[in-house]
């Protein structure tokens, strides 16, 4: 394995460990601290996330008395078959990196799903007469189509490279077009960390992300909900009525005009 390649991320409940060696985690499977089922692990030149049970060579199968001479030389306690199924990391780097995965983070989402669109139109309806001009009259509707189309398509592939930041597939673009599953979507999109797809779990920024997305739709609902409440009371109380009454003897009344008569 060359060098500029040997550099790994593991991620478990939400923590991301990293850069580490393939050697440290090889260590650190030996000594039970590397579940291969649920811990996913990304590097050595590999663009997706995947099990650590599933990379070739990190749980190799050895003699047992080899892999406890192993684990007694580099100071690790003796390995078991199973692996152990909990236990941190432990690795040479105890700082937590983030990871850096192809695609939009969270903030690159944001900006280019508001910000840039805006600018972007701004700046093409600037110049759109310029063009218009240019294409003639003939062909002006579809140069300010084509101008307007480009920030839309702009959108797409942010949304598109979020999803792939996400390790989702670029499918649920469709599910935006869906009731209720758009809103899980755009969650996901807002708040949720690089691997989601994988990891299915929520770091601390993405946990108040979280409760700013969904504050918006929960306070809206009460604020329906009270609001209707409020007009079924004053309904029964008969307090709408006279309120309508009201509103009504305010309204300036039209004078009764009457079609004049031709002159004789």
């Amino acid at each position: 394995m060359s060098e500029e390649k040997d550099e790994w991320y593991v991620s478990r409940s939400g923590q991301r460990f990293g850069p580490v060696t393939f050697a440290e985690m090889v260590d650190a499977a030996r000594a039970g601290r590397l579940e291969p089922r649920t811990d996913m692990v990304i590097g050595g030149g590999q663009t997706e996330w995947k099990p650590a049970g599933e990379i070739d060579g990190l749980f190799e199968r050895r003699d047992p008395a080899q892999l406890v001479s192993d684990g007694n030389r580099m100071g690790h306690a003796p390995p078991n078959d199973s692996l152990a199924d909990s236990g941190s990391f432990d690795f040479q780097n105890e700082n937590v990196k983030p990871l850096k995965l192809p695609g939009a983070s969270r903030l690159g989402y944001f900006l280019g799903v508001t910000v840039l669109p805006v600018l972007l139109t701004v700046g093409l309806g600037t110049v759109l007469p310029k063009i218009q001009e240019f294409a003639g009259k003939e062909y002006a509707p579809w140069a300010a189509l084509i101008v307007f189309a480009i920030p839309f398509a702009f959108m797409i592939a942010i949304v598109l490279k979020r999803f792939e930041n996400l390790a989702m597939s670029g499918a649920w673009l469709f599910g935006l077009i869906v009731p209720i599953l758009n809103w899980w979507i755009g969650y996901r999109l807002f708040a949720c960390p690089p691997g989601y797809g994988f990891t299915k779990k929520l770091d601390r920024i993405g946990k108040v992300l979280a409760v700013i997305y969904w504050a918006g739709p929960v306070l809206g609902i009460v604020a329906g909900i009270v609001f209707a409440g409020a007009i079924k009371e004053a309904q029964q109380s008969g307090k709408l009525q006279e309120f309508i009454n009201k509103y009504e003897q305010q309204i300036p009344k039209m004078p009764n005009l009457k079609k004049s008569e031709p002159a004789r």
